[in-house]
């Protein structure tokens, strides 16, 4: 017998090794092949849903990018001012009717603190307490100040549960929402005015008829009492100053009396064409002609919108009126401070302005260096019997405004440029 060989690899052996091996291996690499397609699997769905989700995410955005153009569009054809502060007061949002009418406060609204602006302002306060405010607020303007009368609210965020209440949610903000009501309350104002002239005109008109005829007759007795008394005697002499004063007296009562009779039976203008230049340059030759020596009346005529539809007597008079008060101010003035400082000014200045609408006014301003009249007296000026001269009937200005507003124009007061007052007319061209 064959003895088995020794120190040979057994084969048999190895390659049941070798078999067990790659079946290993082979298991392994099924197993890994199951792996990948699971993961592979895994990946393509997420990818669709992640597809999916941006889809959605594109679609939301693009709806906000919608609704975000339809809430500007919505906010610019608002006439109301709309504006967003966050909790710090920084503005936010500000359509443009809020950035036209704060355009001479703030330039550029958006990004800008409020309290720059309007330090103590109800909106800030808003955000303090949470609680709404009405109130209103006086901005410059174009045409002066302008009245916006305002409301502010919070801006919260919504509760977590539906129907809670929103006391303690996170406050995000406050919005305030305004109208410029400026010819609204003016309307107001001269409806109340012209109703308070009214019913004053209608007395007024009855106790002037019946002062005009017993004056007619103290007048007519001290004319005959002047006639008699005319010796040269002391006596004589003394009692026709007292006629003369009575006679005086008299003129001035016919003059208040006659002015009341022009305030209550205001005409129609009668409009004819007028050079407006003209008319003021021959107002002041003639205040000129009478004026204390401490007072210069000077004309600035800077009209260039030729011959004005106007009534020449009834502006006249207006323009006599205001430049005889300023001159009597300015020499007041004078007179008080011992004539030190030189001469006083009183300055008349025709020229143009352009209305809201867009339409030429001829304006007429009336400066001087006078002692200027305070802010509380300026809305009762154009009051009758309201007059700030110790001798002064408080009819003047009251005429002036009914004849300006019979034009169809405005007349108003404010600090001048020299220092003193500013009277403006404006009409219609």
């Amino acid at each position: 017998m064959n003895e088995p060989q020794t120190g040979l690899p057994d084969l048999a052996a190895a390659l049941r090794l070798f078999d067990e091996t790659t079946g290993a291996l082979a298991a392994q690499v099924q197993r890994l092949e199951s792996l990948l397609s699971a993961r592979t699997r895994e990946l393509v769905e997420a990818n669709a849903r992640l597809t999916a989700a941006n889809r959605e995410l594109a679609e939301r955005l693009a709806q906000l990018d919608r609704l975000t153009a339809w809430l500007d569009l919505v906010l610019g054809s608002v006439a109301s001012g709309v504006v967003a502060v966050d909790p710090l007061g920084v503005v936010t949002t500000c359509n443009p009717a809020a950035a036209a009418a704060l355009s001479k406060v703030l330039a550029d609204p958006v990004g800008a603190h409020w309290a720059t602006a309007f330090p103590g302002s109800p909106l800030l306060e808003v955000l303090r307490d949470g609680r709404p405010r009405r109130y209103e607020r006086t901005v410059p303007g174009p045409g002066g100040k302008r009245i916006l009368a305002c409301s502010a609210a919070p801006v919260r965020a919504e509760p977590a549960a539906p129907g809670a209440s929103p006391v303690g949610s996170t406050l995000l903000g406050a919005v305030e929402i305004f109208e410029d009501v400026t010819e609204l309350r003016r309307l107001h104002d001269h409806l109340e005015r012209e109703d308070r002239l009214r019913q004053l005109g209608a007395m007024a008109a009855g106790v002037a008829h019946e002062v005009r005829n017993p004056l007619n007759g103290i007048q007519g007795f001290a004319s005959l009492l002047l006639h008699d008394l005319a010796g040269n005697d002391p006596d004589s002499l003394r009692r026709r100053r007292w006629a003369e004063a009575i006679g005086a007296g008299v003129r001035d009562l016919d003059r208040t009396v006659g002015d009341l009779l022009t305030f209550t039976r205001a005409r129609a203008p009668d409009r004819r064409p007028t050079i407006p230049g003209d008319l003021a340059r021959a107002v002041c030759d003639l205040v000129r002609a009478e004026a204390p020596p401490q007072v210069a009346l000077t004309l600035a005529d800077r009209w260039q919108g030729g011959e004005v539809a106007l009534d020449p007597g009834q502006i006249r008079q207006v323009l006599l009126n205001l430049v005889q008060n300023a001159v009597h101010a300015v020499a007041e003035a004078r007179s008080d401070q011992g004539g030190e400082g030189g001469p006083g000014r009183v300055v008349v200045t025709a020229d143009q302005a352009l209305a809201e609408d867009g339409g030429l006014r001829l304006r007429l301003t009336i400066d001087d260096d006078g002692p200027g009249i305070a802010p509380e007296l300026r809305q009762h000026l154009f009051t009758p019997f309201h007059s700030t001269r110790s001798q002064g009937t408080g009819l003047g200005l009251a005429i002036a405004h009914t004849l300006i507003a019979g034009h169809g124009g405005a007349i108003s007061v404010e600090d001048g440029p020299l220092g003193g007052a500013r009277f403006t007319v404006t009409l219609p061209a």
